[in-house]
């Protein structure tokens, strides 16, 4: 597998609202610099990051996923974290099956108010994220979705 650089690699960070996203905002405000390739992307509660959702997001071209949330037990919604660890666990589960390294999922804790622990996992997770290269799915569904296209495309001019 071909290692990339830095900047062609594209991490999803589905960041919890309050905790996870918080951090983030830290870090620019502490002017805690973390890589570029990381996309966050705040939702709600890190327990709604589903297997499925993960998988979609590998399937549409993420090198990576990674999910921030606040720490184990303390969450506002009760047991979200607690569900999110569980889908992370399905969801490499998942990848180990098919052949893709489970380290293309990352789960990391941190309250808002850690913007420099936010920089050294987003730097972590991009750094193995780097090292294990692009996401061999990429390739895979760019094929299938030009294909798919392409036929459409021809089944429209015949008709």
């Amino acid at each position: 597998m071909t290692k990339v650089s830095n900047g062609d690699v594209k991490i999803l960070a589905f960041l919890c609202w309050k905790w996870g996203y918080g951090a983030g905002d830290m870090a620019g405000t502490i002017r805690a610099q973390y890589p570029a390739t990381l996309r966050p992307v705040r939702i709600n509660c890190s327990g709604r990051v589903t297997p499925s959702l993960m998988m979609r997001a590998m399937g549409k071209g993420a090198d990576g996923i990674a999910i921030g949330a606040w720490y184990r037990g303390e969450c506002d919604y009760e047991s979200g974290n607690l569900i999110a660890e569980r889908n992370v666990a399905y969801a490499k589960e998942i990848l180990q099956v098919v052949g893709i390294s489970p380290e293309r999922i990352q789960m990391f804790h941190c309250s808002a108010a850690e913007g420099q622990h936010f920089q050294s996992e987003a730097t972590r997770i991009s750094e193995t994220i780097r090292n294990l290269g692009s996401n061999p799915l990429k390739d895979s569904i760019s094929s299938k979705n030009e294909e798919a296209d392409s036929k459409i495309g021809k089944k429209k001019k015949t008709e």
